[in-house]
Parts: C-alpha cells; structure tokens; sequence
C-alpha cells in the first residue's frame, strides 16, 4: 500500500471533520434558512470566497507601482 492509497482516506476523513466542526457552523450562521445537508457545502463557499477576498487584499496592499512616475513620489532636496 503506497503513501499516497493511506492518503485519500485520511483526506477524507478531515475534509468530514472540517464540514461537520467548520463548515457547517459557518454555513449556519450566514445562511439560517438553508437545509442542515446544505449547511456544510455552504459554509466551504463562504470561507472559500473569504480567504480569495483576503488573498486579494494581501496582494493589492503590497503591491508594488506600475510605472516610476516621479510626480508621484517627489525626492527631497
């Protein structure tokens, strides 16, 4: 049996846990009226959509200029 045929199991078994201790709560508390099936599917989109917008945001705040205009950053002196 190869590293990778103990893997899936175990992949699974976390992506239940995360679901049921993770998702599920996420998906409750921002979708009251959903189903309890759909409240784990829920909450991976809305965690998914907030780590994309907080991915977003780390690369637009270290962003570096697009051009070396000196009007926009005048030296000293």
């Amino acid at each position: 049996m190869s590293s990778t045929d103990r893997a899936e199991p175990a992949r699974e078994a976390l992506d239940r846990v995360l679901d049921a201790v993770l998702y599920a709560p996420v998906g409750l508390l921002l979708s009251v009226d959903a189903p309890p099936s759909e409240l784990a599917s829920r909450g991976r989109r809305h965690v998914e959509a907030a780590r994309l917008l907080g991915r977003m945001a780390l690369g637009h705040s270290s962003a570096q200029p697009a051009s070396s205009d000196d009007s926009a950053d005048p030296k000293p002196g």
